[in-house]
């Protein structure tokens, strides 16, 4: 006959074995408990976070769509003539939305130096030559020094030109450009927003500071027409730069100062002006400059403050004013950083 035999009870040792057992298993769901519920709310937040730039992007294009409406409205009132009493001049909101807020304002780009003037022209050598001397003149008036500004100046020449051949030995072309760390190729092509400057050699984040409030790049554009009503208060240099160098800081500062509350009607009436008549000698009756100045700004730039939710950026819209309209030419988006 077989015998029956009871189960052993369990000793301590494997009393603790099954303990140990149970405690790494329960660890074990324990991590994965919190790992899906970390992931899940990543997703959460991952949804919620597109929900609000989506939202914050069609907030942005009403900013766009109020900005043509208001810039067309006042520009036709004034026989297109642009000036710094015309509402779109002011800071706009923030304005209170459903979820957030926005806010904005917009620049003139015929009141700062226009980059892509540097473009180099073959058909257009003498203006080519002007903007070169304007734009060496408003180095110097920021108070660059001579070998910073041929420097910066001849590698936004290579930057823009379409040939691969340096300007000059202050310039840069691709191999310079191949030679960084992180390498990339010259654009030669127009820009499309300042801050492309900061990829050009010689333009670091403190040489970009300074310029930003002075330049901007309009798309598809290489003059630099100047509206002087436009032109901030607080920036002469722009005038010194436009008639390079011949008009000194003082001068400039009273022309701005010496537009009537509307801006001037005609370009007869800026040439009428005392600061002008002494650039106008006997044997110089005229100044190329005056040629470039302009009272119908055509190009303008919106930025747009835009805050939804958690979600809070700066939005850039390019302008043009032609056929009654106002088309968007360049977008873009600044994140964080105010006015870039």
């Amino acid at each position: 006959m077989s015998t029956l035999r009871l189960a052993r009870p369990p000793t301590g040792r494997n009393k603790g074995s099954a303990i140990i057992t149970v405690l790494l298993i329960i660890a074990f769901v324990t991590i994965i408990a919190v790992q899906m519920s970390e992931r899940l709310r990543m997703q959460i937040a991952r949804v919620a976070s597109t929900d609000f730039a989506e939202q914050a992007y069609w907030h942005w294009l009403s900013a766009e769509a109020l900005t043509r409406q208001v810039l067309l409205a006042e520009l036709e009132n004034d026989d297109w003539r642009a000036h710094l009493g015309q509402n779109w001049a002011n800071q706009q909101g923030p304005f209170p939305v459903r979820g957030g807020q926005i806010g904005g304002r917009i620049r003139d780009l015929h009141s700062c130096f226009n980059l892509n003037s540097l473009y180099r022209d073959t058909e257009d050598q003498s203006g080519f030559t002007v903007a070169v001397e304007q734009y060496r003149t408003l180095l110097a008036a920021l108070e660059f020094d001579e070998f910073t500004s041929q420097r910066l100046t001849s590698t936004l020449i290579d930057w823009l030109d379409k040939d691969s051949e340096l300007h000059d030995s202050f310039g840069a072309e691709d191999p310079d450009y191949e030679s960084l760390p992180q390498p990339y190729q010259a654009a030669n092509t127009l820009l499309s927003h300042r801050s492309e400057l900061r990829q050009i050699i010689g333009y670091t984040q403190e040489v970009y500071e300074t310029l930003r409030p002075y330049v901007c790049a309009i798309p598809a554009n290489s003059r630099f027409a100047l509206n002087l009503n436009t032109v901030s208060v607080d920036q002469p240099e722009l005038v010194e730069a436009f008639f390079r160098g011949q008009m000194d800081r003082n001068a400039a500062e009273n022309l701005i100062r010496a537009r009537p509350e509307t801006g001037f009607e005609t370009i007869d009436e800026i040439r009428s002006q005392p600061e002008i008549q002494n650039l106008l000698s006997d044997e110089q009756q005229s100044l190329s400059e005056l040629e470039l100045l302009t009272l119908e700004s055509r190009y303008f730039e919106l930025q747009a403050h835009v805050q939804y939710g958690d979600l809070e950026y700066y939005g850039f819209s390019q302008l043009m004013v032609a056929g009654g309209d106002a088309h968007i030419l360049h977008r873009s988006r600044g994140g964080y950083v105010k006015d870039e």
